[in-house]
């Protein structure tokens, strides 16, 4: 991906860089400061073909349809566990309701998301007990696509027999 800056970007830019390498150095961190001033470098000689080193640690953004599923996944579970606790019986386990994840090298950007929606918002916390750091090592997207459809249908009812949890499960 080629990145084109403005003049008025790459003075900003410089700016940041060179104020961050200055804090770095206050804070006895060469390694820092010597990033910083590699990228102010950059910014300042105007090496474009560099320029892609100022996006290492920016993800590429997450659609807003797949993080909608996200919040939606993680609703829905929330619903199945508030309704497994109501059931007086029932022959499905914890571990079979529990919230699985996402893949962690196929939907990492979903995986992510469900992190930070669960331990940074601190939503969904009832859904952390049986998480394996919500990576499911298998692909769950067109899975939880079928199983939230199936809820709407369900009116995203809290209150679901157990019939019902099995039959979203089963998607």
């Amino acid at each position: 991906m080629d990145i084109l800056l403005t003049s008025y970007q790459r003075l900003n830019l410089l700016n940041q860089y060179r104020i961050l390498e200055q804090l770095a150095r206050l804070n006895k961190d060469e390694d820092d400061a010597l990033f910083y001033a590699r990228h102010a470098t950059i910014v300042s000689e105007g090496y474009t073909l560099d320029y892609g080193a100022f996006q290492a640690d920016i993800a590429d953004e997450l659609p807003e349809d797949q993080a909608r599923l996200v919040w939606d996944t993680l609703d829905m579970y929330a619903a199945i566990d508030c309704s497994y606790s109501h059931l007086r019986e029932s022959s499905l386990t914890k571990d079979q309701i529990a919230f699985k994840g996402f893949d962690g090298n196929y939907e990492a950007e979903l995986m992510n998301y469900c992190r930070f929606i669960i331990y940074d918002l601190n939503r969904f916390y009832e859904l952390r007990e049986n998480a394996n750091d919500f990576n499911s090592h298998a692909r769950k997207y067109k899975t939880y696509m079928a199983m939230v459809q199936k809820w709407k249908e369900m009116d995203r009812s809290y209150e679901m027999s157990e019939e019902q949890i099995k039959t979203l499960l089963e998607q």
